[in-house]
This record gives C-alpha cells, sequence and structure tokens, in this order.
C-alpha cells in the first residue's frame, strides 16, 4: 500500500505555494499519495489538478485572520475528518498557524502519524528592528512555537543560521531535527531571456529589509549620471512620497503571480537585499532560479548561499553607498558569468529536484517508530 503525505499551509504567504508544491511532486514521483491541506487564500495561485488535491480550510492571512480563524470551532473538526478519513503517514507542515498546526500535531501523535514542521523563522534576537505590533507579535509567535514543537516529531531547518537560532530558543527540543535547504517549483526557464535592465528589490519595504539604502542608492544613481534603473515589486501600496523618483518604477498588486514574478525577474540584472536581519531569504533563492545575481548584506542566512563574485557581491551592514555601487558595477560587468553560475547553483542545491536527497532521513522516522512496535509486540 502507498504511503500518504498530507502538506499543508494554512496560514497564507505566497511563496509557500511553491515549497509546498516542490515536495509534494517530488513525493508522488517516488510512490506516494499525497494532499495537500491549504489555506482558502492559496486558492487564486493553483491550477485546477492542484485544486482537487487539496482540502482549504479558513483563510488565514495575518495576525487577526489567523486568531478569528483559530477559534472558529467548525475548522477543528472539518481538520479531524479530513485526517481521519485521509490516514497519511506523515502531516509535514510549511509556514505556521498559531492555532491549527498544534492542535493538528496533536491529532498525529494520538493517532500514530509522524509530524513534520518546517521551521522557517526559529528566533528573532533582536526584536527592535520590527516596528509596531508585529515585534510584540513575535514574542507570543515563539512561545506558541516552543509549545507545538513539543508534539514534533521532526523540525526540518533550512539554514544554519536558522540552526543555531533554533537550538538557542529551543534547547529542549527533544525530536529529530533535520537541516534541509529551501526548495521551490522550477520555474526559471531561461530558453529565451529579456534584455535586463533592473535593479530588483522585491517585497514589502520594511524596517528590516532597508528599503533606505535602496533609495540611497537609486538618489546617488541620479546625482551621478549613472543611468541605473531600480524596480521595487511589492503587494503592499506605498504611498510614500519618497519613493517618487525617475529612476524607479513600483510595481504594485495585492495578487502578483508567480508568472508575473518570473517575467520582472529576467527583466533584472540583479536583486537586492540590504536586509539588517535574514534567517535566509526565498528573494535570494527565486532570484538564482531566475539566473539573476544578488547584491546583499552579509548578515544571517544571506551569506550561507551567496557566493562572493561566483553569484552575487557581498556587503557589511555599515557599507557606504558607494560600495553598493562598486557592487553593482562589478555585477553589471559580469552579468553573464554570475548568471550562469546563479542558474546553475540553483538547480543544484534549490530546485526541487533536490528533494529526493533528504528522503531518507525524512522518513526515517516511521521504520524506526515500526521497529520499537515490533519489539514491544514481541516482548
Amino acid at each position: 500500500m502507498a504511503k500518504k503525505i498530507l502538506i499543508g499551509s494554512l496560514q497564507y504567504s505566497p511563496i509557500f505555494k511553491s515549497h509546498c508544491f516542490a515536495l509534494g511532486n517530488q513525493c508522488e514521483k517516488y510512490g506516494y499519495s499525497v494532499k495537500y491541506l491549504l489555506s482558502s487564500e492559496y486558492k487564486w495561485m493553483l491550477s485546477e489538478k492542484e485544486i482537487d488535491q487539496t482540502k482549504f480550510i479558513a483563510n488565514s492571512k495575518d495576525i487577526p485572520s489567523a486568531i478569528c480563524d483559530g477559534l472558529n470551532y467548525k475548522y477543528r473538526l472539518e481538520l479531524k475528518q479530513l485526517i481521519s478519513d485521509f490516514k497519511p503517514n506523515y502531516i509535514y507542515f510549511h509556514n505556521y498557524h498559531p492555532f491549527f498546526n498544534y492542535y493538528i500535531a496533536e491529532l498525529a501523535r494520538k493517532m500514530g502519524i509522524t509530524y513534520i514542521q518546517h521551521v522557517h523563522e526559529p528566533y528573532v534576537e533582536d526584536k527592535s528592528v520590527y516596528e509596531g505590533i508585529k515585534r510584540y507579535w513575535l514574542y507570543l509567535f515563539e512561545f506558541m512555537q516552543g509549545q507545538l514543537l513539543k508534539k514534533t516529531d521532526i523540525a526540518v531547518i533550512s539554514s544554519k543560521r536558522a540552526l543555531y537560532l533554533f537550538n538557542k530558543r529551543y534547547s529542549n527540543f527533544r525530536g529529530k531535527k533535520l537541516l534541509v535547504p529551501l526548495m521551490y517549483e522550477d520555474l526559471g526557464n531561461l530558453a529565451s531571456p529579456i534584455d535586463r535592465k533592473y535593479i530588483l528589490f522585491l517585497g514589502p519595504p520594511v524596517p528590516s529589509k532597508s528599503p533606505g539604502t535602496f533609495l540611497d542608492i537609486a538618489d546617488y544613481s541620479i546625482a551621478l549620471n549613472l543611468s541605473l534603473n531600480f524596480l521595487l515589486i511589492t503587494r503592499k501600496k506605498i504611498e510614500d512620497n519618497l519613493y517618487s523618483k525617475d529612476n524607479l518604477t513600483i510595481f504594485y498588486k495585492d495578487r502578483i503571480s508567480d508568472e508575473e514574478i518570473g517575467y520582472y525577474q529576467k527583466q533584472s540584472l540583479m536583486a537586492i537585499t540590504p536586509y539588517t536581519v535574514a534567517t535566509q531569504s526565498s528573494v535570494v533563492l527565486t532570484s538564482f532560479m531566475y539566473g539573476t545575481p544578488v547584491i546583499s548584506t552579509d548578515v544571517g542566512g544571506l551569506k550561507e548561499v551567496i557566493n562572493h563574485l561566483e553569484t552575487g557581491y557581498l556587503l557589511s551592514k555599515a557599507s557606504s553607498i558607494s560600495d553598493w555601487i562598486k557592487g553593482i558595477i562589478f555585477i553589471k560587468n559580469n552579468f553573464k558569468y554570475l548568471s550562469i553560475n546563479c542558474r546553475k547553483y540553483f538547480l543544484d542545491n534549490f530546485s526541487e529536484n533536490n528533494w529526493p536527497k533528504y528522503f531518507p532521513e525524512l522518513f526515517i522516522h516511521e521504520r524506526n517508530r515500526e521497529k520499537v512496535n515490533m519489539r514491544d509486540r514481541l516482548r
């Protein structure tokens, strides 16, 4: 009988669609029966085939909606019914829902199912880099994630920096830890490259991503007539007049498809991540998918995946704007070499086809459990 795996993300964040289906696609190739469990917010991103494989529950997309959904008892009944009917051998969760993940992990333990949690953000040491309610939410998030980990059989972690933070915050974790890079569906076919001209900032310009550095570079470019073009892609509307610049294009939509992001990636000479803190970055790895080099600070997990002068350019947080310009010119002058390296690096490490390398360790837990049960039956 084929093994069954339930793969889920009940807290909406667009990149997790790719993570979930990257794993599921490879599980299917290895004979697993796969079902997906997602927030309804993901539905617009899915093909008809993917929708047919998916159970949609609730509409969690931010803190208020997650709390509201978590307090609705009917969703727990639906989750229990789904798991009882499907009877998976494994439940693998990307992302974290503050209520549903814990409930599902509890059900899994009672039913003898291996529960696997992919821990993307284990611990934020310096919470002052975040503004408003999110700073205080992080304390509660980390506490609740710690409660979930008490019910978790396997914690999957995607960078050495994340593993360090995990061990620091959750030193009492008794399950298995497995270091696995972030994996993506490969959408980066470069057969018909588009002429590239942009320096791309992808994602909301929140303080931890240091958008001020990005804007200062754009201003410097104007002042020195460097003829550099900048692009900001965001799902949050920008109303600050500081972003009104002749050399800066803003692409804003509430729902931006993978195809649209790919289109603009292939128009970009490089992506820029001047972050002040980062455990890992999907911006970096999806840029590599499209052969787009990255200029970045050397913080956290970023320096683990960006190879200086090979797939991008690394600077310290204290670097001057002229230092950033030096890096930009280097990438511009060496784009073809760097782009080929980026694409190869993605294929060799972060494409979904790399998942089977980790299956023996990921799925050995159940075999160990079966051995223990067998020993118990023979006593």
